[in-house]
C-alpha cells in the first residue's frame, strides 16, 4: 500500500480528534477575549494531510503521469481557480482583521488540496466506507457513555480532544426534560450540534457498504448511531434524519410527513431550548445581513464575522454572542459579500450536478450538510466537519463508476 493511502486511512480514523496546538497572537483576541474560532491551530489532522499530499506529489513527481495535458477543460477549470484565489486575497487585503482572515485563506487552500487529491485517486467505499463507520462508532460509544455519566470520560480522551466538564459547568450545552437539566454529550467535538451532524454524515456514508455485506452488524450500528443523535439532543440533526428516513421511504408521503415531522421539530425545539438561545440567533442573523448591507461586494473579510459582531449587534438587552451566525450561507455572504456567495453556491451546484442518481448516500449526504447549514455554522468553522465536507465534495466529483459499492 502506498504511504499517502496509509495517511488517508488515518485521516478518515482520526477525523473526531481535536488534538492540536492553538496560537493566541493579537488577531484572535475580540474585546479581550480569546476567541477559538480566530486561533490559528496546528492539529493533528493537519499534519496527516501534510503527510498524504507531500507523499502523493513525490509519487507523482517520480511517476511518468506527472505530465499534465492542458486540456482546455483543465485550463478553464485552472483559470476559475487562480480568480478565486485573487478574489479571496483582495478579500483578505480589505479585511479588518488581515491576521484571521489570511489564517482561514490558508486553511481553505488546505482543503482545496486535500480535494483535489480525493478526486485524482478515485477512491472506493471500501477505502473510506470502513475508516469512516470506525470513527462514527467511537465517536458515538463516547458519546453515549459521556451522557450517561453525565460529565467528561477523562484519561486518554484529554488527549483525543476531549474537553473538561461536567453537569454544571458553566456554559456547558444542556437539554431541559421535565423541567431537569442535562448534560448533552460532546464525545471530542466542540459542540453537540457538531458531533451529531458529523455521525449522521458520516453513518450515510459508511452504512450502504455495511448493509451489503453484514446485515447484523448493520442492525447493531443503526442502534448505536441512532442513540448517540438521539442523546445529543441535536434538533436539526434530528429532522434532518427523519427527512432523509421519509425521503428513502418514497417521495409520495414525503410532502405530508415533512409537514408533519416539521411541527413535531418546532414543538420539541421550543420544549429543549431556552427562548434567549433562538433570540441569540436572530440577532447574529440580522448582524450578518447588516455586514452584507455595508460590504456588498467583499463582505467584512475571511474569519471577520465575530471580529465585526460588536459593531452589528443587536441592542435588545442579549448579552453579545461571540458566535459565528448559524447559517452558512448568510455567513459566507457576510464574509465574502455577493461574489463569495455566487461562487459557493456555483460549486455546490456544479458539485449536485456531477452526483449521479444511483449514488444516493453522496446525495443525501451533501444534502445534510446544507440543510443542517441552515441551522449551524460548524459545516465551514470546525476542523473535523470541514474535513468531513470537504470529503464528501471530492468523492462527489470523482468518478461515479470507482465510487459506487461494489
Amino acid at each position: 500500500m502506498k504511504l499517502h493511502s496509509v495517511f488517508w486511512y488515518l485521516l478518515l480514523l482520526l477525523m473526531p480528534v481535536q488534538l492540536g496546538k492553538h496560537f493566541w497572537p493579537a488577531f484572535s483576541f475580540v474585546q479581550g477575549l480569546r476567541i477559538d474560532y480566530l486561533s490559528p491551530t496546528v492539529y493533528l489532522t493537519d499534519l496527516i494531510i501534510i503527510g498524504i499530499l507531500i507523499n502523493w506529489l513525490v509519487e507523482k513527481v517520480k511517476s511518468q503521469k506527472s505530465k499534465v495535458k492542458i486540456t482546455s477543460k483543465n485550463s478553464k477549470v485552472l483559470i476559475l481557480f487562480l480568480c478565486l484565489l485573487v478574489f479571496l486575497l483582495i478579500n483578505c487585503l480589505f479585511a479588518q482583521n488581515q491576521g484571521a482572515a489570511f489564517y482561514l485563506l490558508i486553511k481553505i487552500i488546505e482543503f482545496v488540496f486535500l480535494g483535489i487529491y480525493i478526486i485524482q485517486n478515485h477512491y472506493q467505499a471500501s477505502r473510506f466506507s470502513l475508516p469512516v463507520s470506525i470513527s462514527v462508532i467511537y465517536s458515538s460509544l463516547f458519546a453515549v457513555i459521556q451522557f450517561l455519566k453525565q460529565k467528561s470520560l477523562g484519561g486518554i480522551m484529554y488527549w483525543l480532544g476531549e474537553r473538561t466538564f461536567d453537569a454544571g459547568t458553566p456554559g456547558i450545552a444542556k437539554a431541559i426534560i421535565n423541567g431537569q437539566l442535562v448534560l448533552r454529550p460532546y464525545a471530542t467535538f466542540p459542540h453537540p450540534n457538531a458531533l451529531a451532524g458529523f455521525l449522521l454524515v458520516g453513518f450515510i456514508l459508511s452504512f450502504p457498504y455495511w448493509w451489503k455485506r453484514n446485515r447484523s452488524f448493520s442492525f447493531l450500528y443503526i442502534i448505536l448511531v441512532v442513540s448517540a443523535i438521539f442523546l445529543s439532543f441535536s434538533r436539526s440533526v434530528w429532522l434532518a434524519g427523519i427527512l432523509i428516513l421519509v425521503w428513502i421511504i418514497g417521495k409520495k408521503v414525503f410532502l405530508s410527513a415533512s409537514l408533519i415531522i416539521g411541527l413535531i421539530f418546532i414543538f420539541a425545539f421550543s420544549q429543549l431550548s431556552g427562548s434567549e438561545a433562538i433570540f441569540q440567533r436572530v440577532d447574529l442573523n440580522i448582524a450578518a445581513i447588516k455586514m452584507f448591507q455595508q460590504s456588498p461586494i467583499l463582505g467584512v473579510g475571511l474569519n471577520n464575522f465575530i471580529v465585526r459582531l460588536p459593531e452589528f449587534w443587536n441592542d435588545s438587552g442579549q448579552v453579545l454572542w461571540y458566535q459565528a451566525v448559524h447559517n452558512i450561507f448568510l455567513l459566507v455572504l457576510a464574509e465574502t459579500g455577493f461574489v463569495g456567495l455566487v461562487l459557493f453556491l456555483w460549486l455546490l451546484f456544479q458539485t449536485l450536478k456531477r452526483i449521479p442518481a444511483s449514488h444516493f448516500s453522496l446525495l443525501a449526504s451533501l444534502s445534510v450538510i446544507l440543510f443542517l447549514g441552515l441551522f449551524d455554522h460548524y459545516w465551514l468553522t470546525l476542523q473535523s466537519t470541514q474535513l468531513l465536507f470537504t470529503i464528501v465534495l471530492g468523492l462527489s466529483w470523482s468518478k461515479p463508476r470507482l465510487t459506487r459499492y461494489n
